[in-house]
């Protein structure tokens, strides 16, 4: 049981995160144009002009009025007005305002031998004990 509600919850969220009921409303706009279409022509003529937004259906176009009169889908304004990037670029010129790192070489870089550097170690190995009498 608990299973189910969350199913049920997730799925109710996703619908709610692209569109809610508008979605819902789409895609049984979408299924009557596909049947009514496909009666007068081919199944893939139906499925052009359902998809194409030439033709939309009453259904349709309430949707569209709808969702362009909600006021949660306004573009957000620019941060700051034109003006005043222009003025943090005069006080900030980009040749001054660099993203160069302060420090030159903050950690050691790693010295690797050359082949010639290694045959040169001497191959002693780790001492051998003594053997046993």
């Amino acid at each position: 049981m608990k299973n189910l509600l969350r199913h049920l919850f997730l799925i109710l969220g996703c619908l709610h995160l692209i569109g809610g009921p508008y979605a819902i409303l789409q895609v049984y706009a979408w299924t009557n144009m596909l049947v009514s279409y496909s009666q007068e022509s081919t199944l893939t003529q139906a499925v052009s002009d359902t998809f194409s937004g030439e033709k939309p259906c009453h259904l349709c176009e309430k949707i569209a009025e709808v969702k362009s009169k909600e006021p949660g889908e306004e573009k957000p304004e620019a941060p700051f007005p034109p003006s005043a990037s222009k003025l943090f670029n005069d006080l900030f010129p980009p040749s001054i305002a660099s993203l160069a790192d302060p420090f030159s070489n903050p950690f050691p870089q790693p010295v690797f031998l050359t082949g010639a550097e290694l045959l040169s170690l001497p191959a002693s190995g780790p001492p051998v004990p003594p053997p046993r009498c």
